[in-house]
């Protein structure tokens, strides 16, 4: 331990750096005009879209209504569109037709500017998704730009390109769909998505993205002044632990999240849900805040004058802190999550080189971990062929909805079934795993450093491939690694549970996010995985960590025993046996 305090001191320069990139962001000048948003005209739009199609759920004749009613409505300002059709695998629907209007607004030059909505919503019972200001504030920002009687319509700088997305209660399908195959993006500076600007709740900006990547500092800065021009009261930003878990998983509430991925300057612009969330919010006419409405369209009118205007403006997207009206810049944040793996590397190193002389006897402690793994890759696989049974959600690899039918209501058949297999595949491989009496001191120390070793290799891994994730895993790294220097059992556990703070605080956190239950967000995750919106390189990682956390909660709770009790050569496990036993019977159909 003594090497790994020491060891400590590397930590202390990135800290430094963490600090010093901690700074005030630039902000683009503010347009000399003042904006003209309708909010009258933007509720009246809303409140007929809202009326006449009160049931916009993607694929069904009524989401087909509502899209042939906004392409009518941008019609009538002179504006052609295009419409973009495709279908798409979405939970609890699934395959569906989807459909994107894109209307373009040429201008003098070939960069563009992206404007987003979704007009679809979850249906006609739930709020949850609806997002007729946003759709509404759509339409009258497009009308500034359509032909006028008295005068020809104002050219922007930039190409507008207006997007209104179908599949946006769904994770943002239509979103995914314009950033991944549409050609604007390309040529992009900036896009701004619009999302429950008629909500009562405070204004929020999202800047998280799909990947462990964020928005820029100069736009989410710029949309900040300009909405507190426009309301008096400066927008929130996700916390910094929000925006720590975003980073590591890293998970997009918002629709802004596919454009961030494809690197794509982009925010949504939004207000914080009654249930203090940051998803989104509903805002159905009404509990719609037309004042809201109107500053919030209004604003969004200024920041698009401020992108328009700036000249050269470019915008690289990249990892970033947002601490207020200041931040800290991500390659410092990734560079101290990165060191401060490296004590307790040298620590696990030490261990090691300490086992080899005192000639600890591994090969057994290391059976015992790698039965641990297989049955965290069994439990993994469990999942994988529940969702194939129906019991968790497949699917296009976006952010499940919060009223997935998942997380709303429980397939609790289906998840007790899948407990079942798992107790059942844990106790066949546990077989070997328990011990006829109490381990020696040796034995439980080469428990230890393999488990520690293991540790150690995932962490290096992780600081590699996934730097952010890292602060999951933080507080397990450190807290165990005292857990050999402790003989006595109350102490072992409770060093043991605090080593768990990492996942348990990142899933708290997340569930405050969505406005979940913990016991939801434990089935949202697993939607997640199993939708494919989670790497399966993360999955791996993940229980890979708790194959060593199980090994280490047998050595804390005093059940742990060396694989098939030390023996060498081992007796075959379980899936050797189940091997030979086919080897046998088709040796033997083969005799006859």
């Amino acid at each position: 331990m003594r090497l790994v305090r020491v060891a400590a001191i590397v930590v202390t320069p990135a800290l430094l750096a963490l600090l010093f990139s901690i700074s005030t962001t630039g902000t683009l000048p503010r347009p000399p005009l003042d904006p003209v948003f309708d909010t009258e005209s933007a509720q009246a739009i809303a409140t007929e879209l809202s009326l006449e199609y009160p049931s916009r759920v993607p694929g069904t004749l009524g989401a087909e209504n509502a899209a042939l009613w906004y392409r009518e409505t941008i019609s009538s300002l002179g504006l052609t569109s295009r419409e973009d059709v495709w279908h798409a695998d979405l939970p609890d629907l699934g395959e569906v037709e989807l459909r994107n209007i894109v209307t373009v607004v040429p201008g003098r030059s070939q960069e563009a500017i992206v404007l987003v909505a979704h007009r679809d919503n979850a249906g006609v019972d739930s709020s949850l998704g609806d997002n007729v200001s946003g759709t509404a504030a759509l339409i009258e920002l497009a009308r500034g730009y359509a032909p006028q009687e008295a005068a020809p319509a104002f050219r922007p700088r930039r190409t507008l390109v207006l997007v209104s997305t179908d599949g946006g209660a769904w994770g943002g399908a239509g979103s995914a769909r314009f950033a991944n195959e549409s050609p604007y993006p390309d040529t992009a500076i900036a896009a701004i998505v619009l999302e429950g600007l008629g909500g009562r709740g405070r204004p929020l900006i999202l800047t998280a993205g799909n990947a462990a990547t964020s928005a820029p500092r100069t736009l989410v800065s710029t949309a900040a002044e300009r909405i507190e021009e426009q309301i008096g009261v400066r927008p929130l930003i996700s916390p910094v632990s929000r925006q720590l878990v975003d980073l590591g998983i890293p998970f997009a509430a918002g629709k802004q999240g596919p454009f961030l991925e494809n690197g794509v300057a982009a925010v949504t612009l939004t207000t914080v849900g009654s249930d203090g969330s940051g998803v989104p919010s509903g805002d159905v006419p009404g509990a719609l805040s037309v004042a809201r409405l109107g500053s919030l369209g209004r604003s969004t009118e200024a920041l698009l004058a401020s992108l328009d205007a700036s000249v050269g403006a470019t915008f690289h997207t990249n990892a970033t802190l947002y601490l207020d009206d200041r931040a800290a810049s991500g390659w410092a944040v990734r560079l101290t999550l990165i060191v401060a793996v490296v004590p307790f590397v040298l620590g696990v190193f030490d261990l090691l080189l300490r086992g080899r002389r005192r000639r600890l006897r591994l090969p057994p402690a290391l059976r015992a971990l790698r039965a641990r793994f297989l049955v965290a890759l069994y439990a993994g696989f469990v999942a994988w062929a529940a969702s194939l049974a129906g019991v968790f959600p497949t699917g296009e690899a976006l952010p499940l909805p919060r009223h997935a039918s998942l997380v709303v209501d429980w397939p609790v058949a289906g998840i007790a079934v899948s407990a079942v297999a798992v107790v059942l595949g844990w106790l066949v491989a546990r077989r070997p795993l328990v011990g006829h009496g109490r381990p020696a001191p040796e034995e439980r120390l080469a428990g230890y450093t393999a488990a520690l070793t293991w540790l150690a290799a995932i962490a290096v891994v992780v600081a590699l491939v996934k730097p952010f994730a890292i602060v999951f895993i933080l507080p397990s790294l450190y807290a165990w690694l005292w857990l050999p220097l402790q003989t006595r059992i109350w102490p072992r556990i409770a060093i043991y549970l605090a080593g768990l703070l990492g996942p348990l605080a990142g899933l708290l956190i997340l569930a405050d996010e969505l406005g979940l239950g913990p016991f939801d967000t434990i089935l949202y995750v697993v939607g997640l995985v199993t939708v494919g919106y989670v790497s399966l390189s993360s999955v791996v990682l993940a229980l890979a960590w708790a194959a060593a956390a199980m090994q280490l909660a047998a050595l804390a709770f005093g059940r742990y025993a060396p694989y098939a009790g030390g023996v060498e050569p081992p007796p075959p496990g379980p899936i050797r046996r189940g091997v030979r036993r086919v080897v046998a019977r088709r040796r033997r159909q083969t005799a006859t």
